[in-house]
């Protein structure tokens, strides 16, 4: 499991489910476990007094997932929340329960201060990343004091994520009348440009869809990897002795195979620009029965690209689009495609009833890739502890069965002075070790 800590920075109070980065969050989390299953999420809440107390209960509402813990602390109201971080909050969790490999955060500038905190007051060393939106702060942009926090806490993460190269590029132009040649390199690199913008999401953007779209069914998905691709064909078949009026794309169909009759080919895909504008002048899209292959992500591409689907009838892909229409077999998938065909009012209807569900709770495949990667990339770069100690931790595990990270460090006795992140990679690179899943305390177990 990889053990992320999640830290925002609410900057609308007054409706927190249009607030930038937990809006971002949902959709991160909502995304990822679409494509993996070995993350989990713990989620500062903000606690506030006053009036803003149901806020809290909304905020966890929208984070509730099965792989997220929340951890309530109190906080004072925007703006007074963006200021420094409050210490005496942080101590009163019970740190010793959780195995945190990285901080995930949405303002910089409190990134060295988390660093400091869990440095000296904890037996953690997390690396730091995360996604910023210079709308939520457009203070910065004019303060250069603010200016400078903020770059030297970008300094301090490995990676902070951006919307546009726009955003980007004024970042970089505004550091550079402040810093060196040197520091503004170092930031350049840090900072990355989504390949999609994620953010905002204004309601007009769930309209926008091409209302006359080509006579194209869509199967994105990997035909080498479903096993229900021939039963996808042996239906195409079955319409097309009916009706030759429309044509089936298959963007990742083998070259090297000889097309269908009823296939169109020349689609250009070549960029994921070109894949995307491709999949939104199309028709329809088909989901098949899951036998295999990353159908949830190619689905997920579709209905953000403006492609209606019909999906197969299953429990799993009411997630993606609970209102979408389904099948169960052959003949009420040619009844439906023939359906969406005939009729392009009921099918822009269901267009608009799928991006505004997707665009609400999803990423492009690509973005949740790259955040992805970066996960992984930070945890394996996290120097491995190689020593009498780690093998005497990983003895320890094996003889008990089962043990907490906290009775790990109950165990060895250890401080805050002890960093047990090194030691965490020694102990799961151990073949015969794992971390229990779906368990929000880290839980060592003997594997059989």
């Amino acid at each position: 499991m990889k053990r992320i800590l999640l830290y925002p920075t609410i900057t609308n109070l007054l409706d927190p489910e249009k607030d930038t980065y937990l809006c971002f969050l949902r959709k991160m989390i909502f995304s990822m476990s679409l494509v993996r299953n070995d993350i989990y999420w713990y989620c500062l809440i903000p606690r506030f007094r006053d009036e803003h107390q149901d806020k809290t209960r909304l905020m966890k509402k929208m984070l509730r997932f099965t792989n997220t813990k929340h951890i309530d602390i109190m906080t004072p109201a925007p703006p007074a929340s963006k200021g420094n971080v409050d210490y005496q909050e942080l101590k009163k969790i019970k740190w010793q329960d959780y195995a945190i490999d990285s901080v995930f955060l949405n303002l910089p500038q409190k990134t060295t201060e988390l660093q400091t905190y869990f440095s000296n007051h904890s037996n953690l060393c997390p690396s730091f990343f995360g996604f910023t939106h210079l709308q939520d702060y457009p203070n910065i942009m004019k303060s250069p004091s603010l200016l400078r926090m903020n770059a030297v806490g970008i300094l301090d993460m490995d990676v902070c994520y951006i919307n546009t190269q726009s955003q980007k590029d004024q970042v970089i132009e505004q550091a550079g009348r402040t810093f060196n040649v040197n520091f503004i390199r170092k930031l350049n690199k840090i900072i990355k440009v989504f390949p999609t913008p994620t953010l905002p999401v204004e309601t007009e953007k769930t309209t926008i869809f091409d209302h006359d779209p080509l006579r194209i069914v869509v199967f994105n998905h990997q035909p080498d990897k479903e096993k229900s691709f021939p039963l996808f064909c042996a239906a195409i078949e079955e319409l097309w002795m009916k009706r030759k009026d429309f044509r089936v794309w298959v963007p990742f169909y083998a070259k090297r195979r000889i097309p269908f009759e009823w296939m169109i080919t020349d689609i250009p895909k070549e960029t994921k620009k070109k894949y995307y504008y491709g999949l939104g002048r199309c028709c329809v899209g088909v989901s098949p029965k899951q036998t295999g292959g990353n159908w949830t992500v190619s689905t997920t591409d579709g209905l953000l690209s403006g492609l209606p689907y019909i999906l197969y009838d299953d429990q799993a892909y009411k997630q993606l689009n609970p209102g979408a229409d389904t099948y169960k077999n052959r003949r009420q998938l040619n009844k439906l495609i023939s359906f969406y065909l005939d009729n392009s009012e009921y099918r822009n209807k269901k267009v608009k009833e799928g991006l505004s569900y997707v665009h609400n709770n999803f990423m492009y495949e690509e973005i949740v890739q790259d955040i992805s990667g970066q996960i992984d990339f930070h945890y394996q770069s996290q120097k491995k502890i190689i020593s009498a100690t780690a093998r005497q931790l990983a003895t320890l595990i094996k003889k008990e069965k089962s043990i907490t990270h906290r009775g790990l460090l109950k165990k060895m006795v250890w401080d805050s002075s002890i960093k047990f992140n090194g030691y965490r990679r020694y102990i799961l690179d151990d073949k015969q070790i794992k971390e229990e899943s779906d368990n929000w305390r880290s839980v060592y177990i003997k594997a059989e």
